[in-house]
């Protein structure tokens, strides 16, 4: 499967000074830290136990349907009553689709709880019922790294589909019954790819039993093979597909990243009791070949209620007409000890080429005994879950030519032309409504489109779709609606502009709302791809790159935005990036990511290097409330062009408060290079509404900005940083925050123990074993201009074992400090730390600036201080 790739988010926000509050309670669990928070909760109003959400899209068969949703409805699904509630900040990118328990009891008080779960292998239990602009910390948080671990960096394939980095990926599954959550983290230890599968009690975050590798093998001379035997390889392995509960057995399947390396598409049933798991079986969908994955857009393997399972393929090996046991391109159903007991196999199923039938994934109607499914050909199969068609060839065909459209070959219930619906990268929705039944399929690229279900088949033709095309993988269509009550059914989806929707369930043509009519109060940031909203209790809850969002009834009054009198500071299409917020205020455009090197040189107080990454593009405004009445704004616009390499081809106008600014505005031309920033400053009378105005209008190609600040003249200036500590190459390690104010170089980590022994105030041993090597630099702001400063450089050999295999020079703000300086040597060993500390100077712009270069292998530093 080639890849489906999205712009990465920009860096993780920056804390500068960590604060331990008197109510945490930090607990230090074997192998994982857990924080549990005792909180004075908002009282949550009692759910009924059939909201409880606790698998993805809310049933095993991934239908999307939320059919016991009593609040919300076609008539209060408006601007003026419905919005967004909280947003609970979380530390990584949230894939893993939120869940939800009714009446939980923790820490000695009772909450509805909705779970996050994020790629920095975090598990985190949150209040759902509040309704603020300031979230309360979590219920509890727990991370799932194991000591010396590490989230795994993208960079160690060469997929770019995810980033930065991979962890928690696949929705867990509850058991409501033991209150037990199951999740699968991924992480790097030693350089090692490790997939560990948990078990977590839902009231603590706790393991309830030891976490197990998982791991395995399967006879079969396909791709990888050795001896007749294929071994489960995790770093070739991704776990995106939600985990699966059936038949008292725990399913994990796995596909690949990309199309990279001996894959197969594998699935791992485990039976476990209170006090481990177990490997019962294990299923290799292409033994004797290759490939196969089982992807369906975070949905691939369903279950019906009679505890058969069911995956669609990707592309891979294809042999079952003739005996043999690989299944690339099919449907496939198992029973509970992954045995295969039937499957189909379109007549086209040989052609090869990048079709994955697998993309999307199968919608299971148990009702019908029928299964849905669709893939990049965007070719509609309706197939019999009892007798499911097997494959029929076609002695005619010619792969390309007139017999492929057909669709009266294959031998399944029904069959529509190819680019029906548009390539499909997620799972139909199903919504059982008053005047009949619906099957949605959302899009890449497209439309949601609405087909009728009746009788076993789909419409020749949509009955309706949505006026508006979603970029992305298209969303993930689900439906909420109280039983089959008129007036009840609503679609709901969120596609790769950022913006909540919500349609008339039984007509995509009337829209109800979306996140962007109201963008102060409901704006959201952070696109996730393959991201299904979760609808229960009169709440929906969506997952981005760096926040829950939770929306429901807000009333007729919102709440005024809060107070800003001190102003805002904006990173424009990306999220919290220190001391920028995440991308908010905004109407219209979308957004778009960079990971080119920013050069920041000659810019007049610039942003942090990640503001630069990521931008708002097309024709766009912003509009901030609650700034002061009265003064002067001074607003600064942050711009980079990291797309178009020559001047002129981007031309924007902008204004503020209805006064042009800047007329046919060229970023390359004004910066004099391409990936070089560009500050714009203005100085705008407040108007008496305590409201600016900005708007962005493309002249050729499309209007763009990277960064926003608004400074009233009232505001008092933040002091500057008394220390900074950063982590090079790594994640915050108390007190030092993770890597950031970087430009080139890349990353690497190591599990040797380090030793500190003879250091003065040694960074923590973590430190020593992350770093940022090659060519780079640092640039630090918000210093005065020409302070003076202690500049402390941390540096640990944990590669070469002998002395001169690595030089490089230093240089802070200009000024050589380290001449073919040799970590080794200065340390006496290898593994071992050692501390250079110099004094500088901020320079004009109130930075400092700290150059690395090469001069045999690779220039490198562990960490970084400055006070």
């Amino acid at each position: 499967m080639r890849a489906f790739i999205l712009p990465a988010p920009s860096a993780a926000q920056r804390r500068r000074r960590s604060v331990l509050l008197s109510w945490f309670t930090a607990l230090l669990v074997v192998a994982q830290t857990l924080i549990t928070v005792n909180l004075s909760a908002t009282p949550a109003h009692a759910a009924a136990a059939n909201t409880a959400v606790t698998t993805l899209r809310n049933d095993n068969a991934h239908s999307g349907q939320y059919p016991n949703e009593t609040v919300l409805n076609t008539s209060n699904v408006t601007s003026s009553q419905f919005g967004k509630r909280v947003s609970y900040p979380v530390d990584g990118q949230l894939y893993a689709q939120p869940l939800y328990l009714p009446n939980l009891t923790i820490g000695g008080a009772t909450h509805n709880v909705v779970f996050a779960a994020t790629e920095n292998d975090s598990v985190y239990a949150f209040d759902a019922d509040q309704f603020t602009t300031t979230p309360p910390p979590p219920l509890w948080k727990v991370s799932l790294l194991p000591a010396g671990a590490q989230a795994v960096p993208s960079s160690f394939q060469d997929c770019g589909d995810l980033q930065p980095i991979i962890g928690i990926t696949s929705t867990p599954v509850i058991d409501p019954a033991t209150n037990t959550m199951f999740v699968v983290a991924y992480d790097q230890e030693n350089g090692k790819e490790v997939y560990r599968l948990h078990a977590l009690d839902v009231t603590t975050g706790a393991d309830k039993w030891p976490a197990v590798v998982i791991q395995g093998s399967a006879p079969g001379t396909g791709a990888g093979s050795v001896g007749g035997t294929i071994t489960f390889d995790p770093s070739v392995e991704r776990q995106r597909s939600a985990l699966v509960l059936a038949n008292g057995r725990l399913y994990v399947s796995f596909t690949s990243f990309c199309d990279i390396g001996d894959y197969h598409g594998w699935i791992f049933g485990y039976s476990y009791s209170n006090n481990a798991f177990t490997v019962a079986n294990l299923y290799n969908d292409t033994a004797n070949g290759s490939q196969a994955g089982i992807w369906g857009g975070g949905a691939g393997l369903a279950a019906d209620p009679g505890g058969n399972l069911y995956f669609m393929s990707g592309n891979g090996t294809f042999d079952a007409d003739s005996g043999g046991t690989d299944m690339g391109q099919s449907f496939v159903r198992l029973n509970s000890s992954l045995k295969r007991q039937d499957y189909f196999a379109p007549f086209t199923a040989k052609c090869g080429g990048d079709n994955d039938l697998g993309a999307g994934g199968p919608l299971l109607i148990p009702s019908a005994n029928e299964v849905i499914g669709a893939g990049k050909e965007g070719r509609p199969y309706v197939v019999s879950t009892t007798n499911m068609g097997g494959f029929t060839a076609d002695p005619n065909l010619v792969c390309g030519g007139t017999d492929y459209n057909r669709t009266d070959i294959d031998k399944i219930v029904q069959e529509l032309p190819v680019g029906s619906v548009g390539s499909l990268f997620s799972t139909p929705g199903f919504y059982n409504g008053p005047n009949g039944q619906y099957v949605y399929f959302s899009e890449s690229g497209g439309p949601t489109v609405a087909y009728s279900f009746s009788g076993g088949k789909l419409s020749a033709n949509p009955t309706s779709k949505t006026s508006e095309s979603f970029g992305g993988t298209g969303g993930d269509a689900v439906v909420s609606s109280n039983g089959t009550a008129a007036g009840s059914g609503v679609l709901w989806t969120e596609g790769g502009d950022s913006v909540l929707r919500a349609y008339d369930a039984t007509n995509l043509g009337n829209e109800l709302y979306n996140s962007s009519q109201n963008n102060a109060r409901d704006g959201i940031s952070g696109y996730v791809k393959f991201t299904s909203p979760v609808v229960t209790n009169g709440q929906v809850f969506v997952g981005l790159a760096a926040s829950l969002a939770i929306f429901g009834i807000v009333g007729t009054a919102p709440p005024p935005p809060p107070p800003l009198p001190n102003g805002v500071k904006i990173n424009a299409g990306g999220p919290a990036v220190s001391p920028f917020v995440a991308d908010q205020y905004f109407t219209g455009g979308a957004t778009s990511a960079s990971g080119n090197a920013i050069d920041l040189s000659g810019a007049n107080n610039p942003a942090p290097a990640a503001v630069y990454q990521t931008n708002r593009y097309g024709t766009f405004g912003y509009a901030v409330g609650g700034l002061p009445t009265s003064g002067t704004y001074t607003v600064r616009l942050h711009f980079a062009e990291t797309y178009w390499k020559t001047a002129g081809a981007r031309l924007f106008n902008v204004t503020i408060n209805g006064t042009q600014v800047l007329n046919s505005f060229d970023i390359l031309a004004t910066a004099g290079a391409a990936n070089k920033a560009v500050v714009e400053q203005f100085t705008v009378a407040a108007g008496g509404s305590g409201k600016l105005t900005i708007q962005f209008a493309s002249v050729k190609d499309n209007a763009q900005v990277n960064g926003i600040e608004i400074n009233p003249s009232s505001a008092t200036p933040p002091p500057p940083p008394t220390t900074v500590q950063i982590n090079s190459g790594g994640p915050a390690v108390s007190p030092f925050a993770a890597d950031e104010d970087f430009t080139g170089g890349a990353t690497s980590a190591s599990g040797n123990a380090i030793d500190v022994s003879g250091v003065a105030n040694p960074a923590p041993t973590a430190v020593y074993q992350t770093n940022r090597y090659g060519n780079f630099s640092y640039t630090i702001p918000g210093f005065t201009a020409g302070s003076s400063h202690t500049v402390r450089l941390h540096f640990a050999e944990t590669y070469w074992t002998t002395a001169g295999a690595r030089l490089f020079n230093v240089t802070i703000n200009g000024t050589q400090v380290l001449n073919s300086f040799d970590i080794l040597a200065t340390a006496g060993a290898a593994n071992k730390a050692v501390v250079e500390q110099f004094t500088a100077a901020a320079d004009s712009g109130g930075h400092i600036t700290v150059q690395f270069v090469t001069v045999k292998d690779n220039a490198q530093v562990n960490g970084i201080e400055v006070s």
